[in-house]
């Protein structure tokens, strides 16, 4: 026959201990700051809520692309191509994604590609740089520097492991 006495009494103690160590981890989660992951609580501030609104380079961006002269010398009506174009961007710490949007200037947009999407973009201190993906396999790199609703810089767009345009970009927050 087995005894049992010590049993009894080791299981409550147990019981005890899971009990504390449970409401121990309960009370350490509720005195955690609300800090979102992966962000420097030095750089959360509670005293300035517009500061923790600020919406970095997220929203509608509306300008225009104007392509030098460098580019593709198969296509030498593109010097000096305008077009409108939109930029949405989605920003989530310093990731960017969104879409892009080009419509006519003073030409059509370079091989009718009309929209893509951002990829890779990255906001590094003051410097913004992402990827445009168009719908005919061909990619843009853009890469500026935002300040405050306006954004300008460059860009080149590669096609087949050549530049096939290059120019500049300006584009101001619209909301």
């Amino acid at each position: 026959m087995r005894d049992d006495r010590g049993m009894r009494g080791f299981l409550p103690a147990i019981r005890g201990a899971l009990a504390s160590v449970i409401l121990l981890a309960l009370c350490a989660c509720a005195a955690t700051p609300n800090t979102p992951i992966n962000m420097d609580p030095a750089s959360a501030s509670t005293s300035d809520p517009a500061a923790s609104a600020d919406p970095g380079v997220s929203g509608v961006w509306q300008g225009e692309s104007i392509a030098n002269c460098e580019g593709d010398p198969s296509d030498p009506g593109r010097c000096n191509a305008e077009q409108k174009i939109t930029l949405t961007m989605f920003q989530q710490h310093d990731r960017i994604t969104g879409f892009y949007k080009c419509a006519f200037g003073n030409q059509l947009c370079r091989h009718l590609d009309e929209t893509g999407l951002i990829r890779d973009g990255t906001l590094k201190y003051t410097r913004l740089t992402f990827r445009v993906m168009l719908e005919d396999g061909s990619m843009c790199l853009f890469t500026g520097r935002p300040a405050a609703n306006e954004f300008e810089g460059g860009y080149e767009c590669l096609q087949g492991g050549g530049i096939i345009e290059q120019g500049i970009f300006q584009t101001r927050r619209n909301y």
